[in-house]
């Protein structure tokens, strides 16, 4: 998603929409790469909280429920438990869909 969301907003009008997702995007691709160094999350870590304060400047507040505002917390979790590619449950949730299906 984070790589093909920004192409998608490409024909969006608001440039500062189109920035703010465009960061969002960075920040979860550079949580999702196989290395990550403390003094990296750091800086994303402050760079998040700038992202998500023009997020809030520019969306209505209903817009914002407890999910958006625990990217905050992504980042800590990523300093206690490493990269987020070894806690993915996506390839085995994957695999069981493909295992139903193949036996249903």
């Amino acid at each position: 998603m984070q790589n093909f969301l920004p192409i998608a907003l490409r024909v969006a009008k608001d440039i500062d929409v189109i920035d703010v997702i465009y960061a969002l995007s960075d920040l979860f691709q550079e949580l999702c790469e196989k290395e990550l160094s403390i003094e990296k999350l750091g800086e994303i870590g402050a760079n998040v909280a700038i992202t998500l304060c023009k997020i809030e400047k520019m969306f209505p507040p209903n817009f914002f429920t407890i999910i958006v505002n625990l990217v905050v917390y992504l980042i800590e979790e990523s300093k206690l438990e490493g990269p987020v590619f070894y806690r993915w449950m996506y390839p085995i949730e994957r695999s069981k869909c493909a295992c139903f299906y193949l036996n249903y």
